[in-house]
């Protein structure tokens, strides 16, 4: 299902990355300096750092927010045009490893947390193990029904990338859509909407194809979905803000009403 026939040019008012990494995460050498250029020149407004903090399996040492923070707001007056929050990226698993990601982050200011899934059976889904002997049908349904019991025990502000498990698999047709699990998206998005949280549209499994989800964002504003927030799992400075655009459009032609950006852990509703 497309976005639909859009304008060749349009003039976006805010551009939201709500999804950044840095040298501070396990998985990334990207200078923060670096990270905050390519936000500019990208023309984003708002943007937030989400270094991992994951303590459910992917051995990646978790990032030490204090210091990300320190180094961050050490140089951010020289970007003025750019709204930043701290936030992490939480990798969900289980209560414990839930408890020991808001322990670590203990006495550390984050303005956002992002709730997300990188383990199904204890394998890491970035590796080509965890597609072997799986149909792309069997890889999905594993994920969600990981996806719905993991925001049951953990504590998150917006569900991170619904389709990590299509970012690196090898099928032919990587997409993703609402009728292929309509069940599960229900189940994760009645859960996401009763307890006031969000969904991310995260543009980093498109990679170069075209842009795909727009049932699945449809069907949960249908189901009472006001906000998402928008990112581009960007661990490198050239990836920044990559397909924000196209997502902004996706959330609009879905009918979501707002893009959130967040402080204090709280919402701020942007109209879009």
């Amino acid at each position: 299902m497309g976005i639909g026939n859009q304008p060749k040019e349009r003039f976006y008012t805010m551009l939201t990355d709500y999804h950044l990494h840095t040298c501070y995460s396990g998985d990334s050498q990207a200078p923060i300096k670096a990270q905050l250029d390519a936000a500019v020149a990208a023309g984003l407004t708002h943007i937030c750092f989400t270094d991992h903090v994951d303590y459910d399996g992917v051995d990646l040492i978790p990032a030490d927010l204090a210091a990300r923070n320190e180094e961050l707001l050490a140089i951010a007056s020289r970007y003025p045009t750019l709204d930043i929050s701290l936030g992490m990226e939480l990798g969900m698993s289980t209560p414990e490893s839930n408890r020991l990601s808001h322990q670590h982050a203990e006495n550390v200011h984050l303005d956002f947390i992002i709730g997300s899934v990188h383990m199904v059976e204890n394998t890491n889904v970035f590796y080509p193990e965890y597609y072997n002997g799986r149909s792309k049908e069997q890889a999905c349904i594993a994920y969600l029904e990981k996806l719905s019991r993991a925001i049951r025990i953990s504590q998150f502000n917006v569900m991170g990338h619904y389709d990590f498990c299509t970012k690196y698999s090898p099928y032919p047709s990587r997409a993703m859509e609402y009728e292929m699990f309509p069940e599960l998206f229900d189940d994760i998005f009645h859960y996401i909407i009763e307890t006031g949280r969000g969904i991310e549209i995260n543009t980093s499994a498109w990679r170069d194809d075209p842009a795909w989800g727009l049932s699945i964002i449809f069907r949960y504003r249908e189901l009472g979905g006001e906000y998402v927030t928008i990112g581009s799992d960007a661990h490198q400075p050239q990836r920044v803000g990559g397909r924000v655009k196209e997502a902004t459009d996706l959330a609009k032609a879905a009918g979501i009403r707002y893009i959130a950006t967040f402080k204090n852990l709280k919402p701020i509703m942007h109209k879009i």
